[in-house]
């Protein structure tokens, strides 16, 4: 009998240790997380491929639509310009619009041409987890 119980009680412990790994990390659980990370590496990408002079982006705010599935991340550039991210969905489109009421002159430089392997390891992100 003490055999099955020292056999017994590793396998339980293991089954809880696994249960709760899978509802951890289970898709299910309505939190998409590691997905705004995910997107905002995407848009700090888009600003460095489109604009010039990126060397800080701080995300805000996030905001979603469940009616259109669209979001909104708020984000200020170089501790100077505001900007308003919009995605069609998690990996959709990216479209970014300039708050220019509150950027006091401070704007974007568009790059004369795309920059077709944008680097983001120098930028300094901070991003934001709803």
């Amino acid at each position: 009998m003490a055999v099955k119980k020292k056999v017994l009680m590793p396998l339980g412990i293991a089954a809880v240790l696994i249960i709760g790994g899978i509802i951890m990390f289970n898709p299910f659980t309505g939190k998409d997380e590691p997905k705004y990370k995910h997107e905002q590496d995407r848009m700090v990408k888009y600003l460095v491929q489109n604009y010039e002079g990126i060397k800080k982006v701080e995300f805000t705010e996030i905001e979603h639509n469940k009616m259109t599935g669209s979001y909104s991340f708020y984000a200020t550039i170089n501790n100077k310009i505001k900007v308003n991210f919009t995605l069609m969905g998690l990996d959709g489109e990216i479209y970014v619009n300039e708050l220019s009421s509150r950027n006091h002159g401070h704007s974007l430089k568009k790059l004369d041409t795309p920059d077709e392997k944008p680097d983001i390891s120098h930028i300094e992100v901070k991003h934001l987890e709803e």
